[in-house]
């Protein structure tokens, strides 16, 4: 397939087609044909379709069959599940994340977790079981011992046999990585990263949390730039290790529409912007998993490097407007709402696609579900969303 872009590389970018995955593996000509569609409309050209890279651990458990307890906790249940679910729906060009285990959310959260089969019935959804973990004598303990040291700790004595699980997990990813090449599916976004502030707010629990924005800012400050540097170079490491495409930079509880202006710009867009432009010397596609409302941040979303980001939405922030603010500047993911997937029809699904396609495509977007596909989405409706590219 021709590279549509008309642009040149950034410095430092991947060669589109180039192999992906280390050790001088050749990928298939398909996975090849899938990886420069999606660096195309990253690069905010058009491609000769729009690319369609659904998300989500928990409904290819539910459409396949499998417990819950298995899909959450069983890598070597959890990924093939996931790449069979999704590949079953058709042309389709990748998935973000085809490997998973509940214990990440653990780790990115500093936060207990309800699984299937232990605390929960086996067959429900697994769910983050928020508590003040951390308590505000942590921010000291971050400055005095440093942040790595003191989440190590804080695992081992408040998660206790999280890290155990997340790095036993970490062994399978690159086996599922390269069955998904082999199979022609880009491994879209197989690695997570987010910025301090999503650290503290789950460990703290939000209340608490952002209590402390306004009782101790410049010890919250402090522990959060402690963090910044070790954060950003485990990801480097994850980005160079595994020789990914692209990895999330999650955000969920740090847009706007949760604290005051002048809170999110002291606490929330220097650390992400420190932690994109980390991502992209390294070579990765950085999708912004923005969940929430972020309409009123969109505009200093142009600070980032242009054609290098992807902002992927949930269908609470209005796409419609980020594509007319942000559309020669930054690749559009997303945006098929769990409600319509879950509750519409067919029909509904297709028309809503086609309008994405049409009003925020086809150059420089990439269809997919709102976050997650959820759980008891209708077969029929995420069919019918990757269908509607074809």
């Amino acid at each position: 397939m021709a590279d549509n872009t008309g642009m040149d590389p950034e410095p430092g970018a991947p060669a589109a087609g180039a192999p992906e995955a280390p050790g001088g593996f050749a990928p298939p000509p398909l996975y090849l044909e899938r990886l420069n569609r999606l660096r195309t409309a990253v690069a905010l050209g058009t491609p000769d379709r729009v690319p369609v890279v659904p998300n989500g651990p928990a409904w290819p458990a539910r459409a396949l069959g499998v417990k819950m307890s298995e899909q959450a906790t069983n890598p070597a249940v959890t990924a093939p599940t996931i790449i069979k679910a999704y590949m079953s729906l058709g042309e389709i060009d990748g998935i973000q994340s085809p490997a998973y285990h509940v214990s990440s959310l653990s780790i990115q959260w500093l936060s207990r977790v309800k699984v299937p089969g232990r605390e929960l019935p086996e067959d429900e959804m697994w769910q983050v079981d928020e508590a003040e973990l951390m308590t505000a004598d942590d921010y000291d303990a971050i400055l005095a011992e440093g942040f790595g040291p003191w989440v190590e700790r804080y695992y081992a004595e408040r998660l206790p046999g999280a890290k155990e699980a997340f790095d036993a997990f970490l062994t399978t990813v690159p086996g599922v990585l390269a069955d998904c090449r082999e199979k022609g599916i880009v491994p879209f976004t197989p690695a997570l990263a987010t910025i301090p502030y999503e650290y503290f707010c789950g460990g703290r629990s939000m209340k608490e949390f952002l209590l402390d924005l306004f009782r101790r800012p410049d010890k919250v400050q402090a522990a959060m730039d402690a963090a910044l540097p070790v954060l950003i170079d485990n990801m480097r490491g994850v980005i160079r290790g595994t020789g990914l495409i692209g990895l999330w930079i999650g955000g969920w509880r740090s847009a706007s529409e949760f604290i005051a202006p002048r809170l999110w710009e002291r606490f929330v867009l220097p650390y992400f912007k420190a932690m994109v432009e980390a991502a992209v010397d390294e070579g990765a596609v950085v999708v912004l998993h923005f969940d929430a409302n972020w309409d009123r941040d969109l505009e200093r979303l142009k600070e980032f490097p242009r054609g290098r980001c992807v902002l992927s939405l949930d269908g609470k922030t209005d796409i419609f407007k980020a594509k007319r603010i942000l559309g020669d500047h930054m690749c559009i993911m997303g945006d098929v709402p769990p409600r319509m997937l879950s509750l519409g029809t067919p029909d509904e699904v297709r028309d809503y696609c086609r309008r994405l396609i049409r009003e925020i495509g086809p150059s420089g977007f990439i269809l997919s579900s709102g976050c997650d596909v959820p759980i008891d989405a209708k077969y029929e409706n995420v069919k019918a969303m990757v269908e509607a590219v074809q």
